[in-house]
């Protein structure tokens, strides 16, 4: 089952192209900051992958993207 969710891309924690590096700087910020993370990529394919607190969710002022969840790291 797809799941989708959507997100400020100026709240990202980190960002890149290569999956593996995303998810490394993921791991790195989740020792730091005992927080639920979300690894999301926009749909379609070269896109980037983003790296994002599940807290952010919870702000609704801004304007969002519709993102694909690819891992989430609890």
């Amino acid at each position: 089952m797809s799941e989708n969710v959507f997100f400020n891309p100026g709240q990202a924690v980190a960002s890149s192209f290569d999956y593996h590096e995303a998810y490394v700087a993921a791991k790195i910020y989740r020792q730091k900051n005992n927080h639920e993370l979300l690894l999301v990529q926009e749909k379609g394919t070269g896109k980037p992958y983003y790296v994002f607190d599940a807290a952010a969710t919870k702000d609704n002022n801004q304007p969002t993207k519709n993102y694909h969840l690819v891992n989430r790291l609890k």
